[in-house]
């Protein structure tokens, strides 16, 4: 499998190979796994072994982990991922109302846009405050106009994950500690994250793959790639289930 969509061709470097033990002359799986990192990103991970008593992997990990594996192997496992490219985030455009340019239409309301303060910069040797306004969609990233209307627009971005990304270390963390025994277990660890990731596996007598991430049900007639009508009549219908997510464990 290989995975690179939108990537420039030096970081397309994605290879992952799993071979069943059924096709193996030892009987255990073959597993390679080149993760999907290019070379212009040395900072991004660091190779490094994590043990203690209740630790023994090897891999990379990356600053914002809490001591917790992205991509390695145990004694008797390894994993890894490669980007997913599903596409959990829509824009939706806001029907303006009350004159105003933060006030937005949903279903049948006149809603105030929610202002956050984001903090401060440092611009020009002065303190700068930066603030964004955010919907029931999500942030507001700017403004458009309609051309049947003529009338001015807010773009809000939704995206599935928002407010889950910390879930995305609780995969991680079950690897880390070998709390995955089997490809079952493993399945079951990478239903957890709500990004995108193909995930891979295996061990000495399993293997298993996994798509995992929060993929939106859109209601009829929404094109993903196009902003949707933020009215409330074209929310998404709940998410796909995680049984109908694209997996497999121990292929013949």
């Amino acid at each position: 499998s290989t995975s690179g969509r939108n990537l420039p061709e030096r970081q397309k470097a994605s290879n992952i190979l799993i071979v069943s033990g059924k096709r193996s002359a030892t009987g255990a799986p073959l597993f390679v796994g080149g993760p999907q990192i290019g070379l212009n990103y040395p900072g991004l991970t660091m190779e490094m072994q994590l043990k203690s008593p209740s630790i023994n992997v090897r891999g990379i990990t990356t600053a914002p982990y809490p001591g917790y594996m992205l991509i390695g192997r145990g004694a008797d496992f390894g994993w890894t991922l490669t980007s997913a490219g599903i596409d959990i985030v829509d824009t939706y455009a806001e029907q303006l109302c009350g004159k105003s340019k933060t006030k937005y239409s949903y279903k049948g309301k006149c809603l105030s846009m929610e202002k956050v303060n984001a903090g401060t910069i440092s611009k020009g040797g002065k303190s700068v405050k930066i603030t964004f306004y955010r919907t029931v969609h999500g942030p507001v990233q700017g403004y458009a106009k309609d051309a049947k209307t003529g009338k001015l627009v807010a773009l809000a971005t939704r995206r599935s994950s928002r407010g889950r990304e910390t879930t995305d270390l609780l995969y991680n963390q079950r690897l880390t500690f070998g709390r995955v025994k089997s490809a079952a277990d493993y399945v079951q660890a990478a239903q957890q994250t709500p990004q995108t990731f193909n995930s891979f596996y295996a061990s000495k007598t399993e293997s298993a793959f996994y798509t995992a991430g929060a993929f939106p049900l859109r209601p009829a007639g929404v094109n993903s790639d196009l902003p949707v009508n933020g009215n409330g009549k074209y929310e998404w219908k709940g998410e796909l289930a995680a049984s109908k997510h694209a997996q497999v464990v121990n292929p013949d």
